[in-house]
């Protein structure tokens, strides 16, 4: 039976095509070209020409196929390990964030009490090991609870807001602020010498009786109490902690007028 391939005019038949034939073996190649295994078949059976330049055509390929894979393989490894990277610099930075916010008061952004004693401890051993000094300020202010009761508690933190950037400002590069908890404050003085140390804690809170805080129809002027301790490189953090704490007291029941360098030991 007759097959036509072609428009009228280009009529071709396949008539008789008996197996070996060319057709056959260009089927052949068709199955198997394009592949290394069936490349070289084809060699083999004689349907590709098995001549030097054939040859080096097919290494060739063959290099550039395999070169193409590994470029391939480089870039995704690449890419994989910048995406890791970026992964990780970000769950570093949300480390170093959520470490800040558990050492960090939130209402008025000074060290809280945990982060204040951490920069307490290390001070203390760089003294011990430098032989260095410096002065532990507790300041606690007065009367505070009637500010909550006569205007409210958004007047209170306004007023714990205003004092903890007053000692943000007042304070060096290498000092350190803290709120302890309500309405106590603290600062260490570090690498200081004790007398210039005082002096400028004493004038801090002076600065802090000029505050003025808006309190409905008037305005609120802040008073404090100041306790003082001096540190050497064998003072022990819990003597330093309750010295400074016993002179803040002794400072609020002589009603401001003690605030004195407290004594060694």
């Amino acid at each position: 039976m007759a097959v036509s391939l072609h428009p009228a005019g280009h009529d071709t038949r396949l008539r008789g095509i008996a197996p070996g034939t060319r057709w056959e073996k260009m089927g052949y190649a068709k199955r198997f070209l394009g592949t290394g295994n069936g490349a070289a078949s084809a060699v083999a059976d004689g349907i590709i020409p098995s001549d030097p330049q054939t040859e080096q055509f097919r290494r060739n390929l063959g290099s550039e196929v395999r070169a193409a894979a590994a470029r391939h393989i480089v870039t995704q490894a690449l890419a994989f390990a910048d995406e890791a990277e970026s992964r990780i610099m970000a769950l570093n930075a949300r480390i170093r964030q959520l470490e800040a916010l558990a050492l960090t008061d939130e209402l008025t952004g000074l060290l809280n009490r945990r982060g204040f004693h951490e920069v307490l401890h290390r001070n203390l051993l760089s003294a011990a090991r430098y032989e260095e000094t410096g002065l532990l300020a507790y300041i606690d202010l007065d009367n505070f609870k009637s500010v909550n009761d006569r205007c409210g508690h958004a007047a209170g933190d306004e007023v714990l807001r205003t004092v903890g950037s007053f000692l943000s400002r007042s304070i060096r590069a290498t000092d350190y602020a803290a709120r302890l908890g309500g309405d106590e404050f603290a600062v260490l003085f570090v690498r200081a010498d004790h007398r210039p140390a005082r002096d400028r804690a004493r004038e801090m809170l002076r600065g802090l009786g000029k505050l003025r805080i808006a309190c409905k129809t008037h305005r609120i002027s802040v008073r404090a109490s100041l306790g003082l301790a001096a540190y050497t490189g064998e003072t022990q953090i819990e003597h330093l902690i309750d010295r400074a704490d016993r002179a803040m007291y002794a400072d609020k029941k002589n009603g401001g007028r003690a605030a004195r360098l407290t004594t060694l030991g």
